[in-house]
């Protein structure tokens, strides 16, 4: 085939009549005048395309049209803060409530515009005239002459408000049309006609409308006016920007040219023979050359790239990819660089655009076919590189494409008509619906799937590890450092929410979750590909060498240069001396030696900075300015470092990915499931609230007075409302368990666990370089058991999930490992791991879990738990002692204190304290081994209880402090407003006084030794003080005109954990367990060592022991109901009561013997501490005095004088029998430990 036969093929009868071929067939092709040739295809497109006029036309004068040529948002008049693109087209409120207008009206024709909903809230769309005054509190429809509609109101505007059209989501097309003939208004939701709006609009001289948008806070969209084809185009009504009508006729003629000489080019390559192989397709690229000189120019524009080649693009992946390579190939040689760049970013915002709008088909046809043609585009190398470098991750944001939204109400209603939701007890009437329903569910888990393998298959192309070369990088190595980036921009937004308002994009939860699962998956896929091991980790040494950026991600071991100095022999040896990391801490001493140590701010979380630097009081919607004077541009924590060239190494890449996807869902995915949970749990409060309807229906609907009558009514109505409700909460349901919620997602998330887990576990094992671990590890295993156990189940039950008792084993032995680890310094991750272990506390699978594992494990954890509360966080590993006995205490099988259900009146829901209602499940197996730890080290235990005793002491002191505060100020005859935090650490305090109190009701049940038995010099001490401290709380909390009592009848809604109830029951049951003993015993006129402890206690009384039973009566204050045992029938046994009883005579009994034995001691022989007992000891060598008891007391803390400050070096008896002797350099532990073994 000759080069004129080659040219006719493609350009047929536009060519023929200028160049013939020849008529010889002998005439060779190289004869042929190629420049002749391509001379006469410039003539020709001169002559078959459309001419623009010399002068550009830059108006449009179209009748009934009054602006510019191009509309846009006019910023120049707008109302209120926003952000604006590039284009005019796009704006985001950063107000209250801001307008728009247009830049282009229209007085007479019929006219309409689009707008896409970036967001779903408050958002009035319409008209408005120019001399309407819109302000910060009325938009466009609010006042005379302007017109809107608000679909998440539902409502229509103008001045006076009415019910119209339907609810809309973001991604939605909202299409608004005004009629000036007929005097309408009508709008279109995704092209479905809402129906009029307004009707006898005002029209005549002077009125003319333009386009105008009112956006609440943080609400965006993007108007089109015509810069691009109308998704929806209404017949009959014109664009405020007139199409481009000359281009698109050309373009037209230029893509036809173009897709017949693909055809050729592929042709050719088919069929020609070898030797004319490379003459023809060098003449096709001459030619290509010829028609994409003229297709450059025209691409620029955003219709055109639109109308003409997206729909190009599509034709040639459907007919043959290879021609759509050809045709890349092409385009990247002869267009100006600046013409692609337009054209590949209007396309794939084209692309985004199109695919977040909501599907009105079970099917999802447009999503699959713009994600075949992203696919499609993104197979071919260097386009794939260039939008994932510029544009996938900067102009639109790649997650919307990983996204799958909920179907359209309309098509959900249709596809789900039979309705089911659980019921307990069953009810038949919704019960019968339930396999239509999970059909229904099957079917749309089925055709989501069909759109996830498409967005997988996507991210794999993306993830290409085989295009780099010596030159450039390969898109794994883009795709790695974009997303990167990313994460840290969705972790920093999750971080700095208290720095709102400011202009931060965070990607919405619901785009998180459908991110992470696919990116899990493409891993999975890649790394059976590529690497095939299992079980799949993260070595420690990425924690190590610096191949992962952790950029503002602090270490569980600390600041990451402290670790790099503190373990530099560590890192030699797993690095070796050559690598970066090595020679830094060389060069390391040096630059400290000269500077300090101010590089380490280097290290510290970008966060710190915001918070030192920020007013927040001064915050406004100019937040982002303030933001760049201190140095943070979103843009620059963008990793600057250069990328590596050619391929990279399989399993470091995706080992950096895997570490991505985890810091991901700790940094946002992980929320969209609690949200998602908290709505299913809302479903279940709607679930029981009907059925309690219909209960109380069926005891009253065979009476026939009025008040039943009307009652019955009520309730018809009530279970009605229910019905409707729960039926829109059911169908979204549907769409949880198909999507969110389904078995899949729970075998990735169970995955992602084991993989957490195993790198902890692994790492732990390297020694020192465990402190090297990201905090967010911990964090990330904390969410995971949370979403499997709290969240995801029970719609995915977690007893489906194979070995996962043996996964929950693995993780209670690693918590018992690691708990109090000195390698874990920092604070947050010292929190972590105790709240998960307090959370295996709370759960009796988990508890099974927790004592499956070995006795080693078991006893170093509870050691650590008892370890002195000094100098540690020490209310959740106090917690934790609480939920082991939680179940066994005196009335302590309650998960909520029975005091919160007999109130009536506001409630405090989800009230953040650690009266948390948890069932009850004690462990007898822990219990067993806290009697162990308690009585085998005397010297730990009196160190652990003293701890105990003083924040009991601590808790119980600020509590009464603040509860007499509140008393105070109630009682002023002026109003007085307490401040809410003061209220909710009054209820903490109280809190933490309960659960000390019943960790002590536990030792003294099942370690009673240790105030019990006489060979031990502590037992003495501590039992005075506990009788003390217990004596004060009765007597604070029993008296019925106390501050406590006037407190609690307030009834205040944050302190409704506090009550009688919960804190008698506590101090009865540590009384009756040190009592159990004594009372065995038959009486006598000795009285026993216990009991006299009690009784011998100034501040006992016996009038609050007789509180507990309602035997004390109040003559002050009138109609108040007697607090008493008995009236918690349900929740304190009889026996209890009857124990109480015997616990009431025997001290009874014994007191009456103390008073005829006791003589009366001298005022000053009294102690001057205490002033409760006489003087027995004196100091050395101040010889100052006390009793006994004070000295002991004090010298567990302190070796100082109790009143001169000098140092304590002897105490001795009045007597002079030496009781402690310290040396210069021993410590009062060691004192004590000498005292015991004489003693013994």
């Amino acid at each position: 085939m000759n080069l004129t036969e080659v040219a006719s093929n493609i350009f047929g009868s536009y060519f023929y009549p200028q160049i013939n071929p020849p008529n010889d067939e002998t005439v060779s092709e190289d004869n042929a005048d190629i420049q002749q040739i391509i001379k006469v295809i410039d003539e020709l497109f001169g002559t078959i395309l459309i001419k623009e006029s010399g002068v550009k036309k830059l108006e449009d004068n179209r009748d009934g049209r009054l602006g510019p040529k191009f509309v846009v948002l006019d910023t120049s008049t707008h109302h209120g803060l926003f952000i604006v693109s590039p284009d005019k087209l796009s704006v985001t409120a950063q107000s209250n409530f801001g307008t728009m207008r247009a830049n282009t009206g229209v007085y007479r024709g019929k006219w309409m515009y689009e707008v896409q909903l970036g967001s779903k809230g408050v958002m009035q769309l319409g008209w408005s005239t120019i001399q309407c005054k819109f302000s910060k509190e009325f938009g466009v429809g609010d006042v005379v002459n302007s017109y809107a509609f608000d679909g998440n109101r539902m409502r229509k505007w103008n001045v006076s408000t009415h019910k119209y059209g339907e609810s809309w989501l973001s991604g939605d097309i909202i299409g608004c049309t005004i009629d000036m003939e007929e005097g309408t208004m009508c709008f279109y939701r995704n092209g479905k006609n809402l129906g009029v709006a307004f009707s006898k609009i005002s029209m005549g001289p002077g009125i003319v409308y333009f386009p105008t948008v009112s956006l609440a806070f943080a609400e965006n969209l993007t108007a089109n006016f015509g810069t691009t084809p109308m998704r929806y185009p209404v017949e009959g009504y014109q664009l405020l920007q007139e199409a481009p009508n000359n281009q698109l006729q050309n373009s037209q003629i230029l893509f036809n040219l173009f897709e017949k000489l693909l055809y050729q080019y592929n042709r050719i390559e088919s069929l020609s023979k070898s030797k004319q192989i490379i003459t023809n397709r060098t003449f096709l690229a001459c030619l290509a050359r010829c028609i994409l000189k003229q297709i450059g120019p025209l691409i620029e524009i955003p219709y055109i790239t639109q109308d003409i080649f997206v729909p190009f693009i599509k034709k040639l992946i459907e007919t043959d990819i290879s021609m759509l390579f050809t045709c890349l190939d092409l385009i990247w040689t002869f267009l100006e660089s600046n013409e692609m760049k337009i054209c590949l970013e209007t396309t794939v915002a084209y692309l985004s655009s199109a695919f977040r709008q909501v599907s009105v088909v079970l099917q999802y046809p447009d999503q699959r076919t713009i994600l075949t043609l992203l696919n499609g585009l993104c197979q071919h190398k260097k386009t794939r590189q260039y939008l994932l470098q510029f544009i996938l991750f900067d102009k639109v944001k790649f997650a919307n494409f990983v996204h799958v939204k909920p179907l359209d109400e309309e098509c959900l209603n249709n596809l789900i008509g039979d309705i089911w939701w659980e019921t307990n007890p069953i009810d038949l009437s919704i019960e019968n619906y339930k396999q239509d329903y999970m059909n229904a569910c099957d079917k749309i888990k089925f055709w989501i799937s069909e759109v996830e393998t498409l967005q997988v298959d996507l991210l794999i192309t993306l993830l290409n590890n085989v295009d780099g070369n010596a030159t450039t990088p390969t898109s794994r190595e883009i795709f790695l450092r974009k997303f990167r980036t990313f994460v840290q921009e969705n972790l920093l937004s999750s971080r700095s929410e208290f720095l709102q308002p400011m202009p931060m994009y965070q990607t919405p939860l619901p785009i998180t979750l459908c991110c992470f699962h696919r990116l899990l998956v493409a891993f999975r896929m890649l790394w059976d590909a590529e690497i095939g091991t299992s079980p799949v980790f993260i070595p420690y040494r990425s924690f190590c060498d610096s191949s992962i950026n952790y950029s503002g991600i602090d270490r569980i071991g600390g600041v990451l240069s402290h670790l790099n100095k503190t373990f530099k022999n560590d890192l030699i040896q797993l690095l070796g001396t050559d690598h970066q990391i090595a020679r830094e801490n060389e060069n390391s001493n040096l630059t400290s030696s000269l500077f300090g140590e101010s590089s380490r701010f280097l290290d510290l979380p970008v966060i710190s900075v915001f918070a030192r630097n920020l007013n927040l009081n001064s915050m406004n919607v100019g937040g982002s300015t303030i933001l760049e004077r201190i140095g943070y541009f979103a843009n620059n924590r963008e990793d600057r470092t250069a990328m590596h060239l050619g391929t990279l190494d399989s399993t470091i890449s995706l080992i950096e990915l895997l570490d991505g996807i985890i810091l991901f869902y700790h940094a946002t995915a992980k929320k969209q499931i609690a949200k998602v949970a908290y709505i299913r749990d809302l479903m279940s409060d709607y679930t029981i609230a009907m059925s309690n309807s219909k209960n109380r229906l069926e005891l009253i609907k065979n009476l026939k007075d009025q008040e039943s009558l009307s009652v019955q009514t009520q309730l018809v109505k009530t279970i009605d409302i229910f019905k409707k409700k729960l039926t829109e909460q059911a169908r979204h349901m549907a769409w949880v368990r198909a999507v969110v919620f389904s078995e899949e997602k729970q075998e990735r998330i169970v995955w992602l666990l084991k993989v957490v887990l195993l790198t902890l576990t692994k790492t732990s094992e390297s020694g020192n370089l465990f402190s090297f671990i990201p905090e967010f590890y911990l964090k990330v295993l904390a969410d995971l058991i949370t979403g499997l156990k709290n969240h995801i189940h029970p719609t995915v039950p977690i007893e489906n999930i194979a070995s996962f008792k043996e996964i929950l084993q693995d993780i209670a032995e690693f918590l018992c490992n690691h708990f109090l680890d000195t390698r874990i310094v920092n604070a947050n991750s010292k929190d972590t791991l105790i709240f998960i272990l307090a959370g295996f506390a709370s759960n009796s699978m988990t508890l099974d879990a927790l004592e499956s594992v070995s006795r080693e494990s078991r006893h170093k954890m509870v050691s650590n738990l008892l370890k002195s509360y000094e100098n540690r966080a020490w209310a959740q590993s106090n917690w934790i002692l609480v939920r082991f006995w939680q179940g066994h205490g005196f009335a302590f099988r309650y998960d909520k204190s029975p005091h919160v259900t007999k109130k009536v009146g506001p409630k405090i829901l989800n009230q953040e304290s650690m009266a948390q209602p948890i069932k009850p499940c004690p462990s007898l197996i822990y219990q067993n081994h806290i009697t162990e730890v308690l009585l085998n080290n005397n010297q730990t235990t009196t160190l652990f209880l003293n701890s105990l005793l003083n924040q009991l002491n601590w808790a119980f002191s600020e509590f009464i402090g603040m509860v007499q505060e509140i008393h105070n100020a109630s009682a002023r005859p002026e109003r007085v407003l307490i401040e809410l935090r003061q209220l909710r650490i009054c209820a903490t305090c109280f809190d933490l006084a309960v659960s000390l109190l019943r960790v002590l009701e536990m030792i003294a049940s099942v370690a009673n030794d240790v105030f019990t038995d006489v060979t031990l010099t502590s037992t003495e001490s501590l039992l005075a003080r506990l009788c003390q401290l217990l004596c004060q709380i009765l007597n604070r909390t029993s008296m019925q005109t106390s501050s406590f009592q006037h407190v609690v009848l307030l009834d205040i809604p944050e302190l409704q954990s506090v009550d009688h109830f919960p804190i008698l029951t506590a101090v009865i049951g540590i009384i009756l367990a040190l009592l159990k003993e004594d009372m065995l015993l038959s009486e006598s006129d000795e009285i026993p060592k216990v009991t006299k402890a009690f009784i011998t206690e100034p501040s006992f009384q016996m009038t609050s022991l007789h509180f507990v039973l309602g035997a004390v009566k109040n003559t002050k204050i009138k109609h108040v109901k007697t607090f008493s045992f008995l009236n918690y029938e349900n929740d304190v046994s009889q026996m209890e009561i009857d124990s109480v009883k015997k616990m009431i005579h025997h001290l009874d009994y014994y007191r009456t013997k103390l008073s005829s034995a006791e003589t009366p001691c001298n005022d000053d022989d009294l102690c001057t501490i205490c002033y409760a007992f006489s003087i027995s000891v004196i100091f050395k060598p101040c010889n100052h005095t006390s009793c006994r008891a004070c000295i002991d007391r004090h010298l567990l803390n302190n070796r100082n004088c109790f009143f001169c400050k000098t140092t304590i070096s002897q105490v001795e008896t009045t007597d002079g029998k030496i009781l402690h002797h310290f040396s210069s350099d021993s410590s009062i532990q060691d004192s004590m430990e000498s005292d015991n073994s004489i003693q013994s």
